[in-house]
């Protein structure tokens, strides 16, 4: 009797393992083998096929594509997006979301049982969780590009109930009324798996099909539990003082530790990762349109700033998800690679620093890793180390840099420029040495995240990069035009305005053409951003007068301000005043609003006090100019803090505080603009008399109002 040796079932495993080549071998063993054994050699051969797919789909040879189907016949309908690496199975009838992903390599399915979890759940930015999107039913095609590429694109035309702030429960947010500026978006999202790589890539758009000019945002929740369960799970947020991390307990009840919200993010970037196993997730967005990001137990969520968007027109931004294995820390995300930076002592005044990274979505060729090390204090570099890597793939590569600092105590910043062609990516980390680095970690614990890290987290900081934006603009000839027999005023305003009594000055004021005194609407800008601001180039256009007080160029954001340009190259008019967040003191270098200004700015902190017991007289600059009709200076109003700012040639200079221009006039397209440099501040001195107080005050603000609504010589 022949009987099967373990060298021969070695050989049969082997052959089997071999690819698609020949199996000959294979059966002649088999054939070998003592026809008394078939019934035991049945389940060995079923076990050895087994063994043989396993091997070749390991190895990359099957399947071959990616596939996209419907999932039989299960109602609701159900859509299964698959490759060799990832198992995604969508639900359009709840918000088109994903409900189920499977990570092959780990054979972890990430996505939790609650009616709340799933990937790629849309919301809108205007509200806090929940929005009705996540519970509206989308439509679905099934997208196929040859047999490589293949997804599933999903949508929704925002009904009138349903649609906008939402709720928990599905029934009674399905039920509540939707803000008319959503109703008849398009909310689309089309998700892309590649045969050969495990990236998720993602083609979020809001489409607008109204006849009208819209603004909207969304922000984008991705709710998932890695190895089950979210009580190991580290978050990492990128922000202005480093990668903030945010701990989630070890077990049910527990708090989390770190912070939650990053509102100041340098990156479009988050991750995630299971402490006991190593495995996370990635995801990379476009930080040019990032609001703010935000993580709380098996949630990931960031923020879109508002879009204009014209009518038929569309905004599109795209997002990635890699999952990834091995990583200690997360430093970097993108669309190309991911990366971790860690440093450590190893004895003899030495530090040794170690750069991981792989590749995002497919390989890249001919990629350069240069590592530097400069004093955080000294500005001086202290070491510098570059890698030339032939093929950078999904597999971790490891560089490393040893070399022996003259101190740790200033700190250093590691950075790390990697390079492929003509793209370049950069980011660094901080690092104080290994004692700063369990202090911070202990002072973290001990204030649950509230305090500072001892060590480090005071000193440095990163400044939030310029964001690069483009968006669709309507056609401003076909816009309404401003009803001529009213006179609408828009007030942006921060911390001092009420002290300017606009509205008690022009009470009862009527323009020549206005039927009606003048009606104010009135928007929040706080420091940390504008609470409400015309949604739309159709709003923002029907007003005579946009008022900015003491407003700074974050808080408006990128889209509002942009509107304000074009609101007065179009033929608005604009007022600007002072206050400790204005001119310079408000962050506009670089801004185009710098170009509709009258005037240049001296500084970033232009604001100057008279000093104690001190104040500049205020006086007119050209006493027969039409602003100042009905204006006497006979109670020498007193100024003790204003904007010192250089006007620009064309300029016109109406007042002076002492010797320097305080409110200066200019134009820019068919608009005009007013600077009005004083700020509110201050403390009369007995026998003064505040400018604000003053008995020309009101008459100067109805004058400017009027000079609003002019045409022709400013």
């Amino acid at each position: 009797m022949t009987r099967l040796a373990g060298a021969d079932i070695l050989r049969l495993l082997c052959v089997c393992g071999d690819g698609p080549g020949d199996r000959s071998d294979f059966w002649k063993l088999i054939v070998e083998a003592d026809r008394s054994m078939r019934s035991n050699l049945k389940t060995f051969l079923m076990a050895g096929l087994a063994t043989c797919l396993m091997l070749s789909t390991a190895m990359g040879e099957e399947p071959s594509g990616v596939t996209v189907e419907k999932s039989g016949s299960k109602q609701p309908t159900l859509i299964l997006l698959k490759n060799r690496f990832l198992e995604m199975t969508f639900d359009p009838a709840r918000g088109g979301r994903c409900s189920r992903l499977l990570v092959r390599a780990t054979g972890e399915q990430v996505i939790g049982d609650a009616d709340v979890s799933g990937l790629f759940l849309d919301h809108w930015a205007k509200y806090a969780w929940p929005s009705g999107l996540m519970h509206l039913p989308y439509e679905y095609e099934l997208v196929k590009e040859g047999q490589r590429r293949a997804g599933v694109r999903l949508w929704v035309r925002v009904p009138k109930s349903g649609g906008g702030k939402g709720a928990r429960d599905r029934n009674t947010s399905l039920k509540m009324a939707t803000s008319p500026d959503l109703v008849g978006l398009t909310v689309r999202k089309t998700i892309w798996l590649n045969s050969d790589n495990d990236t998720i890539e993602v083609d979020q758009e809001l489409v607008n099909t109204t006849t009208q000019s819209r603004a909207a945002a969304l922000y984008i929740q991705q709710n998932l539990v890695m190895s089950g369960s979210h009580y190991s799970d580290n978050w990492y947020l990128p922000s202005t003082s480093g990668v903030r991390v945010n701990l989630q307990p070890e077990k049910r009840g527990g708090r989390a530790i770190g912070p939650d919200w990053i509102r100041t993010p340098v990156a479009g970037w988050m991750a995630v990762k299971d402490r006991k196993t190593g495995h996370g997730m990635v995801f990379a967005f476009d930080y040019n349109y990032l609001s703010k990001t935000y993580t709380s137990g098996a949630t990931g969520e960031w923020f879109l700033e508002p879009v204009p968007i014209g009518p038929g027109k569309s905004f599109i931004t795209k997002y990635v998800i890699k999952p990834v294995s091995g990583f200690k820390d997360f430093v970097y995300g993108s669309s190309a690679l991911v990366a971790d930076i860690q440093a450590d002592e190893v004895g003899q005044g030495r530090v040794k620093v170690t750069h991981e990274v792989m590749a995002v979505g497919r390989d890249r060729k001919d990629v350069t890793v240069e590592l530097q090390v400069i004093g955080w204090k000294s500005k001086k570099l202290l070491a510098a180390r570059e890698f030339q890597i032939a093929r950078l793939s999904a597999k971790r590569l490891q560089q490393e840099l040893v070399f022996k600092p003259a101190t740790l105590a200033d700190g250093l910043l590691i950075s790390a420029v990697v390079r492929t062609g003509k793209k370049e990516e950069r980011y660094e980390r901080f690092y104080a040495g290994d004692r700063a680095e369990l202090q911070a970690r202990t002072n973290l614990f001990a204030t649950e995240g509230g305090g500072l890290p001892s060590g480090r987290g005071d000193r440095y900081f990163r400044p939030q990069p310029r964001k690069r934006k483009q968006f669709d603009k309507p056609d401003f000839a076909k816009l309404s035009k401003r009803d001529p027999k009213r006179f609408r005023c828009l007030v942006v305003f921060g911390l001092y305005t009420h002290i300017l009594n606009l509205d008690d000055a022009v009470t009862g004021w009527k323009h020549r053409d206005a039927d009606t005194p003048v009606e104010f609407t009135w928007a929040n800008c706080p420091p940390n951003g504008v609470e409400t601001f015309p949604g739309t180039y159709d709003e923002l256009f029907q007003y005579d007068l946009v008022v900015l007080s003491d407003v700074n160029y974050r808080a408006l954001g990128d889209v509002a301000m942009e509107m304000v340009c074009d609101y007065v190259e179009q033929g608005g008019s604009l007022l600007v005043a002072g206050g400790p967040y204005a001119f310079g003191n408000g962050e506009f270098q670089g801004a185009r609003f710098l170009d509709v200004l009258p005037v240049r700015l001296r500084g970033p902190f232009d604001l100057k006090w008279a000093g104690k017991g001190k104040s500049w007289n205020l006086s007119g600059k050209q006493p027969e100019h039409p602003l100042l009709k009905g204006v006497r200076f006979g109670q020498s109003p007193r100024v003790f803090w204003h904007h010192f700012v250089t006007p620009k040639p064309k300029a016109t200079v109406v007042l002076n505080a002492g010797t320097e221009p305080t409110l200066i006039l200019g134009r820019y397209g068919k608009g005009r603009v007013a600077a009005l440099t004083l700020s509110p501040t201050g403390l009369a001195g007995k026998g003064e008399v505040a400018w604000w107080d003053w008995d020309g005050w009101f008459p100067l603000v109805r004058n400017l109002f009027g000079w609003s609504k002019e045409e022709g010589p400013q």
